[in-house]
């Protein structure tokens, strides 16, 4: 097919107009998905590519690309399925659109001034979950760029936001081993802060808190105690210090060697579930027999782990998708939006009634 084919060659094969189709690739949120399956199936029949993001640059005076901020290590972001899951989705769109993606991490330890955080060329960012007051943050919030931020933190109008009800997910997650039975519960958080840290956390520790996501699920978690007539207080709280299974492995086991009562863990993601739940093994307690673990995200490690995980679902590569499609809009002269994502309860293997309990249901 000829090189010269274009968006209205396009649109007139559809019945459409141009503004329609280039909405297809640049603001998909405004068509219906079968209008547009329609007309990227009929750009594909036409071997047309997408829009000119040369051409667009030059009328716009935009960069064509967008810049992806995380304060981990590219390591982490290609290895958590969390991120990984997070960015097919952006990536998705931002293909679609004919925009670039330019990676920007800003790991803890490394000055910022030996990223390329401050001086990247795109024309605006989504930070993925960092902390409030954390210098790259500040850094990308500085340049007066389009801004969406994704789990954390929330600046209200001040930027577009992409999240899910924190406190929602993990009232239902504690609910969950407390109709179960379990009144004996503990959280293992990733972190609290941007500082690395792992052990028990003091009431000066949690206060001090600037990870958003945390501070709604403890207190998610510690109401729906409050709604069953538990003491929130015997909740424990223990950090990890990072968000990966080898960090949670070595904190699970400290945790439980610290407070054996413990039958009900609550996790802060799957990835630190599955890491307690090999500490469950190295110390003899058997999952759920003697140990319920509760995840969140639901990975697709969560669904094949033995025993399989109980989690909170998220959609996180919808999570993407949303992010790069407000950021586009913004690009596009349109006003910071705020999208809140469904979230839900996936019971597997992972959690039983705790031991102590007559009526728990015994494997044949």
């Amino acid at each position: 097919m000829s090189n010269g084919v274009t968006l209205q060659t396009v649109a007139d094969r559809v019945g459409v107009s141009r503004t329609t189709v280039s909405n297809a690739y640049n603001r998909p949120r405004e068509l219906g998905e079968a209008l547009r399956k329609r007309i990227l199936q009929a750009a594909a029949e036409l071997g047309y590519q997408g829009p000119d993001a040369a051409a667009r640059m030059l009328r716009s005076g935009h960069m064509g690309a967008i810049g992806l901020l995380f304060t981990e290590d590219l390591r982490f972001v290609f290895t958590d399925p969390d991120t990984t899951s997070f960015m097919q989705g952006v990536a998705e769109t931002s293909a679609l659109s004919g925009t670039g993606l330019t990676l920007l991490p800003s790991p803890p330890g490394v000055d910022l001034a030996d990223t390329a955080v401050g001086s990247a060329a795109v024309d605006g960012h989504i930070v993925f979950s960092v902390a409030d007051g954390d210098p790259a943050l500040e850094s990308v919030l500085s340049r007066n760029l389009p801004v969406v931020l994704v789990d954390e933190p929330d600046l209200g109008d001040r930027t577009s936001f992409v999240g899910i009800d924190d406190r929602a997910g993990a009232h239902m997650a504690a609910q969950h081993l407390i109709e179960l039975g379990h009144t004996n519960m503990a959280v293992l958080l990733g972190r609290l802060t941007s500082e690395v840290s792992s052990g028990p956390v003091g009431a000066d520790r949690e206060q001090s808190a600037s990870m958003r996501i945390a501070r709604e699920r403890i207190s998610g978690y510690r109401s729906a105690m409050v709604d069953a007539g538990l003491d929130p207080a015997d909740l424990v709280l223990w950090e990890a210090g990072g968000n990966g299974p080898d960090a949670a492995r070595h904190a699970a086991v400290d945790l439980l060697a610290a407070h054996p009562a413990v039958t009900g863990l609550l996790c802060f993601n799957d990835q630190i579930a599955i890491g307690a739940s090999q500490a469950g093994q190295l110390i003899g307690r058997r999952i759920p027999e003697d140990l319920s673990l509760v995840g969140f995200d639901d990975v697709p490690r969560a669904r094949t782990w033995d025993p399989p995980l109980t989690t909170i679902r998220q959609p996180l590569v919808d999570k993407g998708r949303a992010a790069a499609e407000l950021l586009l809009e913004q690009i596009d002269g349109g006003p910071p939006r705020r999208t809140i994502l469904p979230i839900e309860l996936v019971v597997r293997s992972s959690t039983a009634p705790p031991p102590e309990t007559p009526s728990r249901p015994r494997s044949e």
